[in-house]
């Protein structure tokens, strides 16, 4: 049973660390979308465009996934710091019913 443990720690630890990755990315990705709706939808042509309709809500679209990565970003690092912390505690502390 204590091989089965360590396997499943070893597991969790890799997920979680996948998890903070994938925060960063999504922080990193925002940021990208950010940089392209400030070139292309904040200017005098992009703001006539938005206005009068030509962007088909794709400034809108840009503007909401940004947001949406950017409020990602703290529920993956936490999840992620949490399944990486969890199991290295628990076997440091020894509290793993080996």
């Amino acid at each position: 049973m204590g091989a089965a443990k360590t396997v499943i720690k070893t597991v969790v630890v890799i997920l979680g660390i996948l998890l903070i990755l994938s925060s960063f990315g999504a922080l990193v990705a925002a940021n990208e979308i950010d940089s392209r709706v400030s070139e292309d939808c904040e200017d005098a042509v992009g703001s006539i465009g938005e206005i009068i309709g030509a962007d088909e809500e794709q400034c809108q679209d840009a503007r909401n996934l940004r947001d949406s990565l950017r409020s990602a970003f703290l529920p993956l690092m936490v999840s992620g710091c949490l399944m990486v912390i969890i199991p290295i505690f628990s076997t440091f502390l020894g509290k793993n019913d080996d």
